[in-house]
């Protein structure tokens, strides 16, 4: 081989494994797709939730909206469901059996003309003890006013009880509980 032939080679090797490196750093700062499924429950969780009693977080206490600026928790009740906003369910569809990922989508009815708080959404998975799993659903979309949409949700096969909570600027609660039955 001549030097020139090894040069030639020796470029060819740095350029190659450059491009790897920039090819893979590339691919570690693209953002998870919108379509990429996450766990809203895993099945140990479901397992854990509804077979044994989970020791009940300080997070999980008895408060009414009065408290927390007006923020829901996974046991507040609402006072009248009349004169509540509404929390409509269009995906899924709760009457059919379903198979994970699963799609949400909520849609936030309001009374009149006071506006609904989005940062005040709990969702609660409801076993022997309410857990708060909200955090799963804000950390992957913005809840707005009108309502939200998740693409994406995991959950084990069973029957599985979600409690939805939202309240108004005037802390009216819109409370709406949805058992999911996946296949």
């Amino acid at each position: 081989m001549t030097m020139n032939q090894i040069r030639i080679f020796s470029a060819g090797i740095i350029l190659a494994a450059g491009l790897t490196s920039l090819t893979a750093a590339l691919d570690s700062a693209t953002p998870p797709a919108s379509n990429a499924t996450f766990d809203l429950v895993t099945e140990g969780e479901a397992e854990a939730w509804n077979h044994s009693g989970p020791k009940e977080s300080a997070d999980f206490r008895t408060r009414d909206l009065s408290q927390d600026n007006g923020t829901p928790t996974c046991r507040s009740t609402a006072d009248n469901d009349a004169d509540n906003p509404q929390i409509r369910i269009v995906a899924p569809i709760l009457e059919k059996p379903l198979i994970a990922p699963i799609d949400i989508e909520l849609k936030f009815v309001p009374v009149g003309s006071t506006p609904i708080r989005p940062e005040s959404l709990r969702v609660c998975y409801l076993g022997l003890v309410p857990m708060d799993i909200t955090k799963r659903i804000t950390d992957r979309v913005t809840v707005s006013a009108q309502g939200l949409r998740v693409t994406g949700a995991q959950l084990p096969h069973g029957h599985h009880r979600l409690l939805l909570l939202i309240a108004d600027q005037r802390g009216r609660l819109a409370r709406r509980e949805a058992v999911l039955n996946v296949l």
